[in-house]
């Protein structure tokens, strides 16, 4: 990574797949109200400097671009002049974003500084959406009553790593559903075919952020049975990144899952990965570790496209049935309704049965 840029490319040539059209769809309506936090918009990479991207957010367009000298604006698509669309045509000319319609310039603080006839601009300013450039994605703030950032999405610990591959899906979903399904426990098996699922480290919930230890037992015709250790971190409900283990092979990934609400019903979920194995730095282990990106890569993506069918039908039960073996799904929900509006959030605590004992066998299969 440099510059806050992470390197890397797709995998296997998949950047983006729509699910959406993948799988059937029968519950497309809000399940949640959007959540505030921090979520990522673009890969760092998409955004070359002197491009002009267009993304959809929460609902609504939002323009992305990079200056010529590098920095990365997120605004509001519409040219306060009379109101084009900065998506459509919009360029950039040095460190101006300049409107298609009559060539209005806007400076990277959002200030018109030209008019495209050379008369004095008028006191007008683009919405400007408070943006952060981190772990290679850009990532912008939103919160429902316009608050300020009250805490930022880490720097993974990527330093050891190789350049990630990545790419991204887009489901019927919320973010919050993507988020829980790392605490989720008991569908590790009759979803995702593993076996042994047990909590390692308990939940640990300290403001925004939620780590959690899992481990599973994973078998195939090549390598057979062994164990995928994973040390989990939320940041909100924009940004988990995961250490993934197998101790027998020697190998290790660093996974960011960033799922990002669209609309009211679809999310655009971002994955990044990077894999180690070998000797780091080494020409055999750089080589090693890119194979093992790519075949690291390929289970993520499967993994969601397995979640799919699933997500994409379910309703949102504010008062789940929950049982022994789920996993810690209701003390999960308790924390992440601190991202909501005050209206939306649970009164009184609801019992909570489905921890299993860190360090214990779980009920998924033998330890």
């Amino acid at each position: 990574m440099r510059n806050g840029r992470a390197a890397g490319g797709p995998v296997f040539g998949l950047r983006k797949r729509d699910l959406t059209r993948e799988f059937p769809v029968s519950a497309n309506r809000p399940r949640l109200p959007y959540p505030d936090g921090w979520f990522a918009v673009a890969f760092s990479g998409d955004v070359r400097p002197g491009q002009v991207v267009r993304r959809r957010f929460k609902g609504e367009d939002i323009v992305v671009y990079r200056t010529r000298q590098g920095t990365v604006r997120v605004v509001n698509p519409y040219c306060p002049h009379l109101g084009a669309h900065l998506g459509f045509g919009g360029r950039v000319e040095g460190e101006n974003l300049v409107c298609p319609f009559h060539h209005f310039a806007f400076a990277p603080d959002g200030r018109c500084v030209r008019t495209g006839y050379g008369t004095r601009p008028p006191k007008a300013s683009l919405t400007q959406l408070t943006a952060r450039e981190v772990n290679g994605v850009v990532m912008v703030w939103s919160h429902a009553r316009g608050e300020a950032p009250s805490w930022d999405v880490p720097v993974v610990p990527a330093q050891d790593f190789p350049p990630p591959a990545r790419h991204s899906t887009i489901l019927i979903d919320h973010p919050q559903e993507v988020v829980e399904n790392s605490v989720d426990i008991g569908h590790f098996g009759p979803v995702h075919g593993t076996s042994g699922a047990r909590v390692t480290k308990p939940l640990e919930l300290n403001g925004p952020r939620l780590t959690l230890g899992t481990s599973v037992h994973r078998t195939t015709p090549l390598l057979g049975r062994f164990d995928v250790d994973f040390d989990v971190e939320a940041n909100g409900l924009g940004h988990i990144h995961v250490i993934a283990r197998m101790p027998r092979m020697g190998l290790s990934a660093l996974v960011q899952i960033m799922p990002t609400p669209l609309d009211p019903c679809r999310i655009e979920t971002r994955f990044t990965v990077s894999a180690r194995l070998g000797t780091a730095g080494s020409r055999a282990g750089r080589y090693s570790s890119w194979l093992a990106t790519q075949f690291f890569a390929l289970p993520s993506w499967q993994g969601a496209a397995q979640d799919a069918p699933i997500w994409q039908n379910k309703t949102y039960l504010r008062h789940p049935r929950i049982a022994r073996g789920d996993g810690p799904i209701m003390r999960f929900r308790h924390w992440a309704e601190q991202f909501y509006p005050d209206e939306f959030r649970e009164i009184g605590e609801a019992a909570e049965v489905s921890d299993p004992l860190p360090f214990e066998k779980g009920p998924h299969g033998s330890a």
